[in-house]
């Protein structure tokens, strides 16, 4: 018996009322029937792409009223500013670096190169593991992203991280058919409803990944219409906010399509819908967003690539009625992507061996999803090992950790240490390290330490995007 069948044999000896209610009474007062559960993940959405998050060109009414009727968390972070590592990073519940995927997963020769893990290893513990232990069937429609072509094998399909129906991208399972650069958010949302269609008798969990925002980006003259007047007056050339927003607006009227769906088959009052994004928004100086990298991170310093706010703090939404309050908006608590394995153990009502959770990164923060502000109880860590583009001032420093209120970035040389206060200084821009001498002597002792326990500490890649500007 491998290790994976062992972890789940095991914990199937360890679930505690998993098929009974959706959760004790403390939690979503004794309901008797479990919610479905659908994860929304944009792919470079920042957190100022918006409208209910400040942006007043795009339009989103329908991820507005999801807002409105929902939670909103202005503190959400992801485990990783590229989209690989994060993805893996909230399936695992894991500071992703210590799983060994440092970049976006792409060639075996790139793998290499970039010395990163050519997938996520399936004897981890999921989410969707997690999901049917407590009696629900799993999916993943759209983007998958944690393991293609290896060097000598391909990587484990879906369906060897506890998914009972796949279909996706940048995957060795079935793949999506007739995806274009401008429908591809319709193409996942229509496999979406197929599955909740088919599901919608029993308790279901389901990955909703968008491809977008994530360039090449060609939306059609039609969809790029409400935004006619955000084009520049030359010909042949429709200027990227166009582009952008036209795609924004795209996934928008697909959340609309899923939310319609759920109220036609009588489920829209037991499902909760989680939406955010996989990392910061991809700046304008790449081949792939040279024409559409219109994409905001709101107040805060960084974008795709960096380990600044910018690249790391999304967007949150929670919804379910009647269940999450409705019209809330917790600028308080901080949550992270890998606080959502251990939340839903307590949501589920599912007691885990101490063996898997022992290994999980995160916290349960079913608290906060009720309305009920908290402070965490552990530190966030990140480590980011690739290069950046863009503007010098995205570039971040190697390595990041927050504690509190307090942010603290650094290299593992000891180089560009930088010490923040978020609550004061939510941009970044004010490094108070020299005067904060002993909480960032406290700090970068922490963030060391953990830096070393990682796979091949000492190795980083991408020399080529270092952003390192040489004066003539």
């Amino acid at each position: 018996m491998d290790r994976r069948n062992f972890l789940k044999f095991s914990l199937g000896s360890a679930v505690l009322g998993s098929m009974g209610g959706f959760a004790s009474k403390d939690i979503f007062g004794g309901t008797a029937k479990k919610p479905n559960i659908i994860f929304v993940f944009c792919d470079d959405l920042g957190w100022g792409d918006l409208g209910c998050f400040g942006n007043k060109k795009v339009k989103t009414p329908n991820i507005d009223r999801l807002a409105k009727e929902g939670l909103r968390l202005t503190q959400f972070y992801v485990g990783a500013p590229v989209c690989s590592p994060s993805r893996a990073a909230y399936m695992a519940g894991r500071f992703v670096a210590e799983t060994g995927i440092h970049y976006a997963i792409g060639s075996p020769e790139n793998n290499a190169k970039n010395n990163s893990a050519e997938w996520l290893n399936p004897d981890y513990f999921t989410v969707t593991d997690l999901m049917k232990e407590a009696g629900y069937v799993t999916g993943h429609v759209g983007k998958w992203h944690m393991g293609h072509r290896g060097l000598e094998k391909d990587a484990p399909p879906p369906k060897e991280y506890g998914i009972d129906y796949s279909v996706t991208t940048h995957s060795t399972g079935k793949n999506l058919k007739g995806l274009t650069n401008a429908n591809k958010a319709d193409v996942i949302t229509d496999e979406a409803l197929k599955f909740i269609r088919e599901h919608k008798d029993e308790p279901f969990y389901l990955n909703l990944w968008h491809m977008d925002p994530h360039g090449v980006l060609e939306p059609t003259d039609e969809m790029m219409e409400p935004y006619k007047h955000l084009m520049p007056n030359i010909k042949n050339h429709s200027g990227i906010m166009a582009v952008f927003y036209a795609i924004v607006t795209n996934i928008d009227k697909n959340v609309g399509r899923l939310m319609d769906e759920l109220k036609k088959q009588g489920i829209y009052d037991n499902t909760l819908i989680i939406f955010s994004s996989d990392n910061g928004p991809s700046p304008a100086w790449g081949p792939g967003t040279s024409h559409s990298g219109a994409g905001l991170a709101g107040p805060f310093r960084g974008c795709k690539a960096s380990i600044y706010e910018g690249g790391i703090r999304m967007p949150f939404i929670a919804w379910c009625p009647g269940r999450v309050p409705a019209g809330v908006i917790d600028r308080k608590s901080v949550v992270t992507s890998m606080d959502l394995m251990p939340t839903f153990a307590k949501m589920l009502n599912v007691s885990v061996l101490e063996s898997i959770s022992s290994q999980w990164d995160g916290e349960d923060r079913s608290d906060v999803l009720l309305g009920k502000p908290s402070k965490r109880t552990k530190p966030i860590f990140w480590e980011y090992r690739g290069g950046a583009w863009g503007r010098l001032i995205q570039s971040s420093p190697r390595l990041a950790m927050r504690d509190g209120d307090w942010k603290l970035l650094m290299n593992p040389d000891g180089t560009r240490v930088e010490l923040y206060n978020l609550e004061k200084q939510p941009n970044e821009t004010a490094n108070v390290a020299e005067y904060e001498t002993a909480r960032a002597e406290k700090m970068k002792k922490q963030l060391l330490n953990w830096a070393k326990s990682l796979p091949d500490p000492d190795k980083s890649f991408g020399a080529e995007h270092n952003n390192v500007w040489t004066l003539p």
